[in-house]
């Protein structure tokens, strides 16, 4: 495992532990307080909005499930194995965390579900690294990829749906997670061929 996948996961467990610990800190507070005053009761609130309909955490999945059954069907089965582990992981880490860190939304009555870490910060990451890491021709996906890690966790708290930490959080998991499918893709893979006696051909 890389280091930077090592201190990844250390300043994800620092994040974790301080929003268990104070889960109504004035950081969060402030800085919350500071973009929803500034975004969230103009135009700019509908746009926003508009980026977390359009880069849903739920609508992204399922593009990552149909490009990894699409991935399993034209035996490309690293990229398909990559593709659906990481999106059952991510997914699946994720819910789990918000359910025993049980923390409430800044607004609690437009938004339900916890609040630690981001879905769609944490989903968004899961499918552009993901997907930049089995395609050839990176450069577009590159730009489009940048721009959305950037705006989706500033959408997400421009629109009063999380806290700074549950954006950072979820930037952090997602990546996380991908580096590890990617780490032990391999390993998975060599499960799966054994398993099912299917193989990539050469």
């Amino acid at each position: 495992m890389r280091f930077l996948t090592k201190f990844k996961i250390f300043i994800f467990l620092i994040i974790t532990t301080f929003v268990v610990v104070l889960p109504r800190n004035m950081f969060d507070y402030i800085v919350s307080d500071m973009f929803y005053s500034l975004f969230g009761g103009n135009g700019f609130n509908y746009f926003f909005k508009g980026v977390s309909y359009v880069l849903h955490d739920k609508i992204l999945l399922l593009i990552m499930g149909l490009l990894g059954i699409f991935l399993f069907f034209i035996k490309e089965y690293r990229k398909s194995i990559l593709i659906l582990s990481t999106a059952f992981f991510g997914a699946s880490i994720a819910i789990a965390l918000k359910s025993l860190v049980g923390r409430v939304r800044p607004l609690a009555d437009e938004f339900t579900g916890g609040s630690f870490p981001s879905g769609h910060s944490t989903v968004v990451v899961l499918f552009f690294m993901s997907l930049l890491y089995i395609i050839n021709k990176k450069e577009k996906i590159r730009v489009i990829a940048a721009i959305s890690i950037i705006i989706i966790p500033i959408s997400r708290l421009a629109i009063g749906a999380h806290y700074p930490t549950d954006v950072l959080g979820g930037l952090l998991l997602g990546s996380i997670v991908v580096d590890l499918m990617i780490y032990y893709n391999e390993v998975l893979y060599k499960i799966f061929k054994k398993v099912s006696g299917l193989s990539e051909e050469k």
